[in-house]
């Protein structure tokens, strides 16, 4: 399995928008529909929050056999409403291209 971690902000002021939107994926009735978008691109998302006293950031992880492929089908996959959400909340317009993904700087088992 490869591995893609990414970290986006979380833009001032938005960490409570981001919060119920992080409650409301989770709720039982969402779930499964959220989780039907990662299992159809073919990745295991997991998101982290990182509070820093420079501002919050989440910390995305996309583990499967091309998380690069996936991200890219999960960004068309989620418009609408989410694609609106991300745009206010993390400055990322999920219509235009993907943003330049993270390198692999160091790896203590390489």
């Amino acid at each position: 399995m490869a591995l893609l971690s990414m970290c986006l902000p979380i833009l001032p002021g938005k960490k409570d928008k981001w919060q119920q939107m992080m409650n409301s994926m989770n709720e039982a009735s969402s779930k499964p529909e959220m989780d039907k978008v990662r299992e159809e691109a073919g990745v295991h998302e997991r998101t982290f929050l990182q509070e820093t006293p420079n501002g919050d950031f989440i910390i995305l992880t996309f583990e499967g056999e091309n998380p690069a492929e996936s991200f890219g089908k999960m960004m068309a996959a989620m418009q609408g409403e989410f694609a609106e959400f991300v745009l206010d909340v993390h400055g990322l317009d999920m219509n235009g291209p993907p943003p330049p993904l993270p390198q692999l700087v160091y790896d203590s088992r390489a």
